[in-house]
């Protein structure tokens, strides 16, 4: 059958559209060896390694046939720009098509409809993900190859990256601490770019959404080309929201009922300005860019989330897009310089990045007890530089064998301001060393597996902080942390197979020991973390984790069904974790105080992805997801666990009407979340829930210009319910009511 498809080269960032006999050409190739990814739509995708040689080569790829709307969503195994095809982890590959139609106004969100994946939230604004029930510093996120470091230890902290500004999404589910550091152990997402314009296009993209619930208005314009291989792009974003609408009129705090006035969230306002340019060279012997990119955002924290929450502080102020104190403003500024390198028939990768994180709140001193102060209303301060240096050279080993071997290290230092003390100024360097090989057993059957070596030094000063007695500075000083030098060393290593039966079931299996270093924040925090609502402590004595994990995925892909299981079990060694101490913080603004300790822990559980296609059109799609986790020296299960849920959805492709109005489509999707009633101590048991979202998509063409539109609804029912992973959940706030979206993507081709 004669194919449109789109042709990829991963190491040269180029592609090109099959024209409609399905032919296809990349000229001006030296010999070597090239990653090639082929996709189209009601097809399966492709991917192949592909041996150039002097007279160049043919090639002929037949597409299988799938209904399922899933095949944009490849269950692909490509961890490296120009790595091993068939890693044994199950990595699911999301496209831009996926990420624009689930935005949700931040890209943790966006993704969060995969099974094993869930947001921890503060507000709307504010989310970070969680990968099979851990999150935090058991994630690493990778931005264009660079390590994303965004004081992502706290729950309160979001991801700071652009939802618009994110073409292509690998998520990896399990640990990966081989790979990429070791604090890869929950998983990795990488985020890459999508590939450059063919010489002498220019592409433009305008995309636009509105969000009744907090009346969110995002605008985000795109320009993409290619001049004589010189290659460019550069995205611009702004997103202004106001106080979100919740379906309760009041809520209990401390035994307290307290008003919601007109079931707005008082100070949950937002405004973003997001900005990225890459400019670079495509030549011949690989691909070298620079990108630019800052994120920008200033976000209301409820006024009952610092300090005591009143009648008074509580009243609508006129106003519901104001940003008013207690608030935080995030800047996230990035260097990042790919070079993708041929050498032969081999490939290098070297990824150079500076990033600086700037987290700043505000908010008024006497809620913590104290006076006039030189900080003013900036509570606390924390201004992150870190610098990042990668480098991988892949080379091939005959026909059905392949290794990747490279090394990673980050320098990291912090300091910190602010009439408030959470985190004390430190320096850490940190990195490590890694072979990875891949070898074809047959034509079916492929093993693969490496070993890591990570080492760190963590430099943490002392921080002394003044004591003030009834608003008034004593002149004395209280140690709320000493020097702490540490150092750690240790191994990773995985192994697995990858099984391809009768083209159609295809098995994963992976064993692997990973290894995570504390952090300076479980090492030496000590101060109320506003965000969770506690005083939280580090223990300067914590050795690092040691984690033995084991992850299976069969699937079934035929042309009218797809279905993947993913079961998993991880054995923890001395796994870091918050907990209650007997005892109540001394400090204003604070209960419990909650020390970082360390215990043996399992866990285990599974996802389940699938879809069918009912008839031609319908398809029916089911995902789930459970774990369950348990701490073998208190008995009881760890605290953040996300319950088990469902999200089962029907879509139907509606006929084109005409010319101007084509790939319609209808659907409606349910979310079930049992209660979670497995919770650790002092931790609240939160009830089950049931969600419906639906919506109506096509594309519209005025003229010779091409829409792109989205109507959809969440929360139909506008049903009150509490997220178990939302930070707000603690002030027994329930989240966001009903809301309907509007999106619009126009494509331009300026040449």
């Amino acid at each position: 059958m004669p194919l449109a498809a789109i042709i990829s080269i991963h190491e040269l960032g180029k592609s090109t559209l099959a024209s409609l006999d399905g032919d296809f050409q990349f000229s001006n190739l030296n010999p070597g060896v090239y990653h090639l990814h082929v996709t189209h739509l009601g097809f399966k995708s492709y991917s192949k390694n592909v041996e150039v040689g002097m007279e160049g080569a043919e090639l002929s790829i037949q597409l299988n046939e799938s209904e399922i709307l899933l095949a944009s969503l490849t269950v692909e195994a490509n961890p490296f720009k120009n790595g091993p095809l068939e890693q044994s982890q199950t990595i699911l590959i999301l496209d831009r098509e996926f990420i624009q139609r689930n935005n949700g106004g931040t890209f943790a969100n966006a993704i969060e409809k995969l099974p094993g994946i869930s947001t921890i939230n503060t507000g709307v604004g504010i989310s970070k993900p969680v990968i099979r029930g851990m999150s935090f510093n058991r994630i690493m996120v990778n931005d264009r190859g660079i390590k994303q470091e965004g004081q992502q230890w706290g729950a309160d902290h979001g991801l700071e990256i652009d939802p618009f500004d994110v073409d292509r999404v690998e998520i990896v589910k399990g640990p990966a601490s081989l790979i990429y550091g070791s604090d890869g152990m929950a998983g990795v997402i990488n985020i890459a770019p999508a590939a450059f314009q063919q010489n002498g296009a220019i592409e433009a993209n305008y995309s636009g959404m509105y969000r009744s619930n907090n009346d969110m208005i995002s605008h985000s314009v795109f320009v993409d080309g290619n001049e004589q291989d010189f290659v460019f792009r550069a995205r611009f974003t702004a997103q202004d929201f106001s106080d979100y609408r919740v379906p309760a009129e009041n809520f209990v705090y401390a035994g307290f009922l307290l008003p919601i006035f007109d079931n707005r969230l008082k100070n949950t306002a937002g405004r973003e300005r997001h900005f990225s340019f890459t400019g670079g060279l495509q030549k011949d012997w690989g691909v070298s860019t620079v990108t630019v990119s800052g994120f920008n955002q200033q976000a209301g924290i409820f006024v009952g989330a610092v300090g005591i929450p009143n009648i008074n502080n509580l009243r609508h102020d006129g106003d519901h897009r104001n940003i008013d104190l207690p608030k935080q403003d995030n800047q996230h500024y990035k260097v990042i310089w790919n070079n993708t390198i041929q050498l032969g028939k081999n490939w290098m990768e070297l990824d150079l990045g500076y990033q600086r994180n700037q987290r700043r709140e505000f908010s008024f001193p006497h809620n913590q007890g104290l006076g006039e102060n030189e900080f003013g209303n900036l509570a606390l301060s924390l201004d992150l530089n870190v610098y990042t240096a990668n480098l991988r050279l892949n080379q091939q080993h005959g026909e059905g064998g392949q290794s990747v071997a490279g090394f990673n290290v980050q320098h990291s230092v912090n300091r910190q301001s602010g009439f408030e003390f959470l985190l004390p100024n430190f320096e850490s360097l940190q990195g490590g060393v890694f072979y990875f090989r891949e070898q074809r057993l047959n034509s079916n059957l492929v093993w693969n597996g490496g070993i890591r070596v990570d080492g760190a030094l963590h430099d943490i000063q002392e921080h002394l902080q003044p004591i003030f007695v009834r608003l008034q500075p004593t002149g004395e000083f209280e140690q709320r942390n000493a020097d702490i030098y540490r150092r750690f060393l240790n191994w990773s290593g995985s192994t697995g197979i990858s099984w391809v039966y009768k083209d159609d079931v295809n098995v994963k299996f992976n064993l692997g020991s990973a290894y995570r270093i504390p952090t300076p924040i479980e090492l030496a925090s000590n101060g109320v973390h506003h965000g969770n609502f506690r005083h939280e402590v580090g223990n300067a004595n914590l050795t690092a984790e040691r984690s033995y994990q084991a992850d299976l995925n069969i699937s079934l892909s035929k042309k009218k069904v797809l279905v993947s299981i993913s079961p998993f079990f991880g054995y923890f060694d001395n796994y870091i974790y918050l907990a209650p101490a007997p005892r109540f913080s001394p400090l204003p603004g604070a209960s419990l105080l909650w020390e970082y300790r360390q215990n043996n822990a399992i866990f285990t559980g599974g996802e389940l992805l699938s879809q069918v296609s009912l008839v031609k059109n319908l398809n029916f799609s089911l995902g789930a997801e459970y774990v369950y986790n348990h701490n073998l020296d208190t008995g009881l299960p760890l605290p953040l666990t996300p319950p088990f849920s469902t999200l089962a959805g029907l879509e139907y492709k509606i006929p084109a009407l005409g010319k101007n109005i084509q790939n319609m489509y209808v659907f409606v999707e349910s979310r079930w979340a049992a209660s979670q009633n497995r919770v650790d101590r002092n931790e609240r048991i939160t009830e089950g829930y049931q969600l419906w979202e639906a919506g109506l998509g096509w594309d519209l063409r005025l003229k010779n210009q091409p829409l792109q539109l989205q109507l959809s609804g969440q929360n139909l029912g506008n049903a009150v319910y509490f997220n178990h992973l939302s930070r707000y959940r603690l002030l027994n706030l329930p989240e966001q009511g009903r809301n309907i979206s509007l999106s619009i993507n126009i494509p331009v081709g300026i040449r």
